[in-house]
């Protein structure tokens, strides 16, 4: 098989990757605006996985390498979040609802996978429009705390979590900063290569439903 033609055929894994995230996330706002709101709540969790499915299908990168890097963002993940729960020390005191689904010490497995998509797909965006190391991940970092500011109205009326103040603490976006910093340096210095249309495709799906979603609910 030519270089044109794997060339081709990549082209083709991320067109129809972006387009089956469009539409999963467009039915999502659809059916969160519902009167079934409750039952698509439960996709939830199927929602994130398939969505890292189709990402790393369309990335095609199947190394070693990177399935490394991949688990070892989900378990920093998932370990900053762990405890933050338990201790409030990191993010600010909150508790986890039901809708992100399975949880180990009251941490659902799901929020490591959340964090492998945004750091993914903001260090593929950055990567493509960046060189120096040092600002690709200061561009990737800061892209995942809009992002977080862009999540946590929705997520907090969705049940995801629960502040338990009410108010979502500044030190949350300053956590959420440092851990992205970690995640990205990571992926810099393991040579990640990430496609940036993958990426892009993500991040303007998620933004499309959380913004639709704040002025439907």
């Amino acid at each position: 098989m030519t270089f044109l033609a794997l060339n081709q055929m990549n082209y083709s894994k991320v067109n129809i990757s972006i387009v089956i995230l469009f539409i999963f996330h467009v039915v999502g706002v659809v059916g969160l605006s519902s009167d079934y709101q409750d039952l698509f709540l439960r996709f939830t969790p199927l929602n994130l996985l398939l969505s890292l499915g189709l990402f790393i299908w369309a990335n095609n990168d199947f190394s070693i390498q990177f399935y490394k890097v991949v688990t070892i963002l989900f378990a920093l993940g998932f370990l900053v979040e762990v405890i933050g729960v338990s201790t409030g020390v990191l993010f600010g005191e909150y508790t986890y609802g039901s809708t992100l689904g399975f949880k180990l010490f009251e941490t659902p497995l799901m929020i490591g996978v959340n964090w492998i998509l945004l750091s993914l797909a903001s260090f593929g965006i950055s990567s493509f429009f960046l060189k120096k190391q040092l600002l690709i991940i200061l561009l990737s970092s800061l892209l995942m705390v809009l992002m977080d500011v862009l999540i946590e109205p929705i997520a907090i009326s969705l049940d995801f979590w629960t502040w338990a103040l009410g108010d979502i603490p500044l030190q949350n976006y300053v956590m959420w900063f440092f851990v992205s910093l970690i995640m990205n340096a990571l992926m810099s210095f393991n040579r990640l290569k990430i496609d940036y249309r993958i990426s892009l495709g993500l991040l303007l799906s998620q933004i499309l439903f959380f913004t639709l979603l704040s002025l439907s609910l």
